[in-house]
């Protein structure tokens, strides 16, 4: 078994919270989509958390969206404490959602995946 992610890493990327709550399977839906829709390639945060540094040091040169639940900020967090200090964030409660409290459906997704495709705009500019 090989012992490095096989995911890649191309200029524009996603990494997002996967929790176990509705908003953190919003999250994942919503970097799920920019990857489908061709804005970002999505990422596995997973990688990171576990210390690939190989991987973590070819992310830390990417432009990264970082798509948080909640303000528990488990993305936000793990990149950081892995020296990825420079990335646009997206906290999907700071859109209104409430963790627990809400549907996911297909408006739900789009309307943040929306959101995020703007700041994914602002930021491909710097």
């Amino acid at each position: 078994m090989s012992d490095h992610c096989l995911c890649g890493a191309t200029e524009y990327m996603v990494l997002s919270c996967s929790g176990a709550s509705d908003l953190g399977q919003a999250a994942d839906l919503t970097a799920r989509r920019l990857r489908d829709e061709g804005v970002r390639k999505m990422n596995c945060l997973a990688i990171v958390s576990a210390g690939y540094q190989k991987s973590i040091d070819e992310f830390a040169s990417k432009n990264i969206l970082a798509i948080d639940g909640c303000g528990l900020d488990c993305a936000r967090k793990t990149l950081i404490r892995n020296g990825i200090n420079h990335f646009a964030h997206l906290r999907i409660t700071d859109l209104g959602y409430q963790k627990g409290k809400t549907g996911i459906s297909e408006e739900v997704i789009a309307a943040i995946a929306a959101e995020a495709s703007v700041i994914a705009e602002t930021t491909d500019q710097q």
